[in-house]
């Protein structure tokens, strides 16, 4: 198991170990278990990561101004591009690119030290919750081999749970970040939704829908990648950033905590293990002294508004090359482009209004609690040839993201959420499975919901064994 991000870093700032030393660990676990895996298809090349490590740690060792995140190992997801290393996003249409320069997102997190190492998969045009594609395969879940890791991050999220990588990202539509975050035992952030043209590379600079955001071994260590990407700050010697990382966390203790929690949010259907896993999340926390109170906020409208952007978000993205390529894309991201590709004026104007409207009853609510807790995902990790389930707890689904609403409701909201492990059940024959707690907070206070977090990761601890 690797340490987490502050003890690395403190160790590097005490002479204990170097970022050499930690690449190789990384690598030796690439080398151990990503054969089964498949979580990190795409590798940079060794000598030209050792020489980075090797810079950071001359300049750690001389007292020289570094990043947040200096000589930390780095998996970039292949939906962003980064200089001279393949960038497929999935698609047989992009099996060979190579991009020349870095993804904003990806340039904040080097330009803050991290080492990128390899790019992690993702399903095609990162569409779904099931990390497989046609040009790198599929991703193996490394709680049980037999399963999904999720998505749409699913091979950074594969990644930091079998110990091949320190600092990961990932984006984050309907559940892209949470959900392969919960699979994998892992935890996972959809920031507060911002407007912040200089973070996107896409098409629109002004998209209100995906978000980049961290992944990570622990809340702490979300915390700072959190901070590297959207708090970009000048170098510093190692040891400023060390006093500075102390400064910012503010733990809460449990008995000071006001939570409200749904395990359905009234009537969305849930597989019996995760409730039952869940709820024994919500007793641990009521056994802690935490203040909780069974409400949820009205998602009225949540479902039309998301899945009307989601269909403007596709034709945005990828509308030009669907004129060019439909043949060649997945029959899914076929059906969001022309969902998308069928609205009026009208319909979107709606679903902006409506969108609002969800946003604000949220708001009203989140002001009378410190977090809002609910199960990340509906159901457990499911077979590696499923592409999507069909049915919930014996309800049909709508469509290949229908068993996403536990997510996607809150990412129309706009507010931050993040999900960190509640526990494990089986299904059937499977290893025990890491189920995810969804902590959901204020509109623009992201540190605030990682301090309630980090406490609820502590009080839940017992229920995730190493």
């Amino acid at each position: 198991m690797l340490p987490p991000i502050r003890r690395l870093l403190a160790d590097f700032a005490a002479g204990r170990s170097t970022p050499v030393e930690l690449l190789a660990r990384c690598h030796g676990a690439i080398d151990e278990l990503d054969a089964t895996l498949n979580a990190l298809p795409t590798r940079r090349d060794r000598a030209a990561c050792v020489a980075e490590a090797q810079r950071a740690q001359r300049a750690i060792e001389g007292g020289e101004p570094v990043g947040l995140l200096a000589g930390l190992p780095y998996v970039a997801k292949d939906i962003f591009d980064t200089a001279g290393l393949r960038t497929t996003l999935g698609s047989p249409i992009f099996a060979d690119r190579v991009p020349e320069t870095d993804a904003p997102g990806v340039r904040r997190l080097r330009e803050a030290g991290a080492v990128l190492i390899a790019k992690s998969n993702t399903p095609e045009f990162a569409a779904g919750s099931q990390t497989f594609n046609p040009v790198l395969g599929a991703t193996r879940n490394p709680y049980d081999t037999s399963r999904t890791v999720g998505g749409s991050s699913g091979g950074a999220a594969a990644a930091l749970a079998a110990g091949m990588t320190v600092v990961a990202d990932g984006s984050d539509l309907a559940a892209s970040l949470r959900n392969p975050a919960s699979f994998c035992g892992v935890v996972g952030m959809r920031p507060s939704t911002r407007l912040d043209p200089t973070l996107s590379d896409g098409p629109n600079g002004f998209d209100l829908m995906s978000t980049i955001g961290p992944l990570a071994r622990s809340v702490d260590d979300c915390r700072i990648v959190h901070s590297a990407l959207f708090e970009p700050a000048a170098h510093r010697p190692l040891e400023a950033w060390l006093e500075r990382l102390e400064a910012s966390r503010a733990t809460r203790a449990p008995g000071t905590l006001r939570l409200a929690w749904s395990a359905d949010l009234g009537g969305v259907p849930l597989a019996a293990p995760v409730r039952e896993t869940f709820l024994r999340a919500i007793d641990a926390l009521r056994s802690a002294g935490v203040t909780l109170v069974e409400a949820h906020p009205d998602f009225t409208g949540a479902d039309e508004s998301f899945m009307t952007l989601r269909g403007l978000y596709f034709v945005e993205w990828l509308g030009e090359l669907y004129t060019r390529e439909r043949a060649r894309m997945k029959d899914t991201v076929v059906w969001n482009i022309e969902q998308g590709l069928t609205l009026d004026a009208a319909a979107i104007a709606r679903a902006q209004r409506l969108r609002s409207a969800v946003f604000r009853r949220v708001a009203a609510f989140m002001a009378d609690v410190d977090a809002f807790l609910l199960p990340t995902v509906q159901v457990l990790p499911f077979p590696l040839d499923v592409p999507y389930p069909t049915a919930v707890d014996g309800v049909p689904l709508v469509n290949y993201v229908d068993w996403l609403k536990t997510c996607y409701w809150i990412s129309a909201s706009g507010h931050p959420a993040v999900s960190v492990p509640c526990g494990r059940a089986r299904d059937g024959a499977s290893a025990p499975l890491p189920v995810g707690l969804q902590l959901v907070g204020r509109w623009n206070a992201d540190a605030a919901l990682l301090d309630v977090a980090e406490t609820v990761e502590t009080v839940l601890a017992p229920l995730n064994p190493a």
